[in-house]
Parts: C-alpha cells; structure tokens; sequence
C-alpha cells in the first residue's frame, strides 16, 4: 500500500511501440509507469514488481491477453492487482470475455486520454478503500480473536485451536498438554493495590508465560486470571509437567507494581490428550478441574487430571448445587460452644458454630463447606441466616433467664464487600429479635484484612459505634500487623486453637502465648484461648493470664435444645479436676 506521497505504479502491457508511448504520456507525472511488450514479460513484471495497476492489450504474440489476465487472477500474488482490458477490438463478445477473465474494466482504442485518467483513479480509489477495509477487518477479527489487554488468543480463539490441536492429534495419533492456569493472590493485587497496577501483572504474567513456550504453542486469556496453554505434539508427561514448573517459577518471580515488588504465584492443573479427554470440552473441564485441585493444594503447585480427582471434582459440583437449597430446606442448623472464664468457671457466652445436615453425607462440619460457599458468594446468604438464627436463640435464653450472655458470630469477608447491607442487615436482625447490641459480638479473623482494608475498617467502626464488640478471631495465623490491629475497633482477642493444641509445661507455645497475652493486655483486649482441652493446659492458660477459655474440657458444641439444658445445669459442665460451674447473670 502506497503511502500519501507515493505515486501509484502502472504496468503498461502492450506489443506496439507507439501505443505504449501514447499511454504513456497520458499517464506521466502524475503515475510511476513501466513497460512490457509481451504476455509473458507482463507476468514476469507483475510478480517482480506488484504493480498498483495494469493496462493490458489483448491482440498480443504468443501469449494474449484474455489468457494473461486470466493468469493474474489465478496467482496468488497478483490476484488483487485491477487490470483495464485496452483493446480495438469493438465486439460485445471480447468485454464479455475481458471481463470473464477477471479485467475490471475495459477501454477500446484509440484510447480517450480523460477517460483513461479517470478509469485508472477510479480503480485506484477502489483498490485503495478495499485495502482499508480489510485492515478494519483484520482489526475486527483482533478484537474477536485476541485478549485487547494482553495481545493473547481470547476465549475464542483459545476454543477454535483447542478443537484443531484434537483433530491434528485424532489424525497423526499423538499426545499433546492442555495446562489451566490461575493466578494466585491476584484479586488481592486489585483490591489493594487498583485495577491498573492488576492489569500491569496480567500483562508481564501472559509475558512470562509465553517465555517458557514454543513458537508452536498457544499461551490464551480466557477472563479475569485464568490463562490457558496448548502444548502441541507433547510425546511425554513429563514435558508437560517440566513446562507447568517453568510457569510456576516465572509467576513466582516479583512483579514490580507501582513501585513496589509483589510476589504472587500460580496453579496449575494438566490434562492431556487423548487419555484425560478425547474432545477439546472434556479436556478443558479436566484441567480446569486439576487446576482447582492445584488451588485446594495449597496453590503454587501443579496437578495432573486423575480419575480419583474428577470423583472429588463432581462431589464438590454436586455439593455446590445441594448447598443452594440447604437454607429452604432447613439443613443447615447451629451449634453452641459455652465460653468459660478461665479463673471462675463461669460461662460468659457462647459461639455458635454453623453445622450441615447434609442428606447423603450426614454432619457436614464448616471446613468441609465454608470454602464452597464463599467461592460461590452463597456465603452472604448463609451468613445472613446464621446472625438472625443465633440472635433470635440468644434472645430467647435472655427471656428464661440468662440476658448478659455474650453471643459470639462470625464473619465472612465477602460479607464485607458492600458494608452499607452488611450494617443493615445487623440493625435489621438486632430490631427484629431485640437481642441487645452489646451482647453481640462479631468475629473477623486476620486474613480478611488483607482485602480492601480501609472498606473493612471503616464498617468495623460503625459496628462498633452500634455497641456491637468486634473479636479477632484465629490471631497468631494470618498477616495483619500490630500497627494495623491498632487502628483497628477490635476490642477481643481469640488466639487459635494450634497454639493450645500441643501446649504443656516447658513447650515453646506458653513462650508465645505469653508473649500474645502480654500484647493484648497493652492493647486494652479480652483474651480468649480456643482449644483447651486439658487440665494442664487450663492451668498453663490462667497462670499467663487468660481470661475466657473454650474447648471440650468443659463442653463440645451443643445444640439449640441441649444449650439451654446447660445453661439450665441440667447438662453439667465438663472440665472434672473441680472446675466450678455457674452461668454468668
């Protein structure tokens, strides 16, 4: 394609002398002209040299031009080159035949100079905005086959090479790789850090990958974090795999991101052809599902596609699609855990613990399900029903008796991602049950403020202007730091139960639980030690300071019925080396 100041180039074909100076001079200065003086020559030129245009004479030696024209068309070189059939033949049957050999226009001689210029800039123009037209069509074809961010094969594409990479492997028998990866920590990045700095790491990430691949291979976007691989021709699993750790270790590597060095990772799930998958939809939702696995694994990992992977793949499908209709089916019910004050015996308060009475599987318990459900945003629902379940048990037990228990319920983070639902929904629940704000006490755990921290914060000091007490739930497992605690309304402080769990006279663990206490007690926090679970060490617990305890030395979780016989001491307290039982009111 010429540019502005180019002049367009003329081949003029044509076996008399004085005809070729003729259009020559009509078509100088304002054209670059060349000459041919025969069919043959012409087809030299036109694929040496891609002329913008050819005037071609018929009645030539040797070759004519009805069978050069023809020629041109069928080269795949020259087929888009306009070519003007000039002729003194008058006939309707030789335009018939010029423009049945593919001329797009056709002039008689002698040849009218304006009309020449004219028919040569029409064409011209022509050719010019079919040129333009197919770059707006390729850059159409762009933006429905490639990711705009990443320059990478979109979901689309990724499908149509996914289906030929299987007819190619059908066809010459051989094996290839399809690798799901996900970027681990990358909602952090955009939560915390902007969209812009997490369109920086998809951008390098997709750069990476395609670093540690073929020329022949597809490195694709499919949405969001999720990239896809298609190792062609892999004779080995091992190939695979030695190319999953390649891509491990790329993502592994800092990301600069405004400044500062981000460290995130990947997982990786594997499925190859044709044993994980003999069409490209079952290979797809094979390594998609190793992928999860990698995820379930601990992330910055890579697992293969496994038979026994897909039967754990389908129950964790089939549980996603029960747990929907748990809560209209009434499967879901809470258990109480008494919380004891470490010194006195008494019981301050109770946590209520979410339990699934699952139709198949019996007891399902919060680690079997609770990831599921904040995966799938069922949470907020669930969550919701929990608070107005446990708020209207509570204020029940407040009505025979017991109305200074505290009430202890947890939190999910994506509870938290619109604040404004999340503090109505406490008002509208404390409203609805009249169960007292400052009996209730909400738990967040550590890692949760690694997400939209501000957002977080922000509703935690509404919380707690409402009277409502915020507890720090699993402290000593997450990453929040002490500065961040302080600016936090946390008023309680549970410290998880695998510091207990191990805890005796002279073990490592008192150090740090004494450590954590000490740090509580200058903070102005309630402790709270989760897991107790024998004499030694409750005893360990109150001589460093403790204050409320909880664990099955004095009581497993109780349902609804059973608490109130508890609280009622129609159940004694556990806890046998002479503990002193009494509620506290």
């Amino acid at each position: 394609m010429k540019t502005p100041d180019q002049r367009a180039t003329i081949l003029i074909v044509d076996d008399a002398p004085d005809n070729i100076r003729l259009l020559g001079s009509i078509l100088n200065g304002e054209y670059q002209v060349m000459f041919a003086t025969g069919g043959r020559e012409a087809m030299v030129c036109a694929v040496a040299e891609l002329p913008d245009l050819i005037l071609l004479d018929v009645m030539m030696p040797e070759i004519d031009g009805f069978t050069v024209c023809a020629w041109l068309r069928d080269n795949e070189k020259t087929l888009d080159i306009p070519v003007i059939i000039v002729t003194a033949m008058h006939d309707a049957d030789a335009e018939t035949r010029g423009f049945a050999s593919g001329a797009v226009d056709f002039l008689t001689k002698p040849v009218n100079p304006p009309s020449v210029r004219a028919r040569i800039a029409a064409q011209l123009a022509l050719r010019r905005q079919r040129n333009e037209l197919e770059r707006v069509n390729e850059q159409l074809r762009e933006l429905a086959e490639f990711d705009i961010l990443t320059g990478l094969p979109n979901r689309k594409l990724f499908q149509d090479r996914l289906q030929q990479a299987v007819r190619a492997g059908e066809r010459n028998q051989w094996t290839f790789a399809l690798l799901f990866v996900d970027l681990d920590r990358f909602k952090w990045v955009n939560d915390t850090l902007g969209h812009d700095a997490g369109d920086t790491l998809l951008i390098e990430a997709a750069r990476r990958m395609k670093s540690v691949v073929r020329k022949s291979d597809t490195v694709a976007r499919l949405g969001g974090d999720e990239f896809t691989v298609i190792l062609s021709d892999t004779l080995q699993e091992s190939m695979a795999e030695l190319v999953a750790h390649k891509i491990l270790e790329q993502l592994c590597a800092p990301f600069t991101l405004k400044g500062q060095e981000v460290v995130i990772s990947g997982s990786v799930g594997i499925a190859l052809f044709p044993g994980d998958g003999a069409t490209a939809s079952e290979l797809a939702r094979n390594a998609d599902s190793a992928m999860y696995q990698a995820k379930e694994a601990g992330r910055n990992t890579l697992r293969f596609f496994s038979q026994e992977l897909n039967r754990l793949v389908c129950r964790r499908m089939s549980l996603e699609r029960e747990m929907r209709q748990a809560c209209q089916k009434n499967e879901f019910f809470l258990d109480y855990q008494p919380k004891i004050k470490s010194t006195t015996g008494q019981i301050m308060g109770m946590e209520a613990l979410l339990r699934w009475d699952h139709c198949r599987e019996g007891i399902l318990f919060p680690k079997q399900f609770i990831p599921m459900a904040e995966g799938t945003g069922l949470i907020v629902q669930i969550g919701a029903w929990v608070l107005r379940t446990a708020c209207r048990d509570a204020a029940c037990w407040a009505d025979d008796g017991f109305p200074d228990l505290k009430l202890a319920v947890n939190l999910s983070a994506l509870q938290f991602r619109e604040g404004d639902k999340l503090l109505h929904l406490v008002q509208e629940i404390l409203q609805e049950t009249g169960f007292p704000a400052r009996n209730l006490e909400l738990e967040i755990t550590e890692s949760m403020m690694m997400t939209n921290t501000e957002q977080v914060s922000a509703t935690l000091w509404q919380l707690r202007a409402m009277g409502v007490t915020i507890a720090m739930d699993d402290f000593g497992t997450g990453y929040s730091s002490l500065a961040l605690l302080k600016r936090l309304p946390v008023q309680v402080l549970k410290i998880d139960r695998s510091f207990v769990s191990d805890l005796h006279l002279g073990s490592s663990n008192a150090a740090f639980i004494s450590a954590m206490i000490a740090m509580a007690r200058e903070l102005g926090l309630h402790v709270v030690m989760e897991g107790v679970e024998t004499a030694e060490q409750l005893e360990i617990l109150k001589s460093k300071g403790g204050d409320d305890v909880q664990g099955f030395y004095f009581c497993p979780p109780l349902g609804r019925a059973a608490f109130l016989e508890l609280l009622h001491g129609r159940i004694p307290l556990g806890g046998g080396a002479g503990v002193p039982f009494f509620v506290h009111s």
